[in-house]
């Protein structure tokens, strides 16, 4: 049982590049997304992505909508 529990708290996650990611520019930005999804994890790099898509949402609604 311990093992087992042990055995999931370090399990490590790799992702593969896909056929469409070998593009030139796919390849850039799937490699920064790797890159600060290594360096955040998982949890991290959701929260990077909520906080940017909420900027993104403000400034629509104050330069566009407005």
């Amino acid at each position: 049982m311990v093992q087992k529990l042990i055995k999931f708290i370090i399990m490590k996650y790799e992702f593969e590049k896909k056929f469409l990611d070998k593009g030139i520019l796919l390849t850039f930005a799937f490699n920064i997304r790797y890159w600060l999804l290594k360096k955040l994890g998982l949890n991290g790099y959701t929260l990077l992505v909520a906080i940017m898509v909420a900027i993104v949402v403000i400034i629509i609604y104050e330069f566009i909508l407005n």
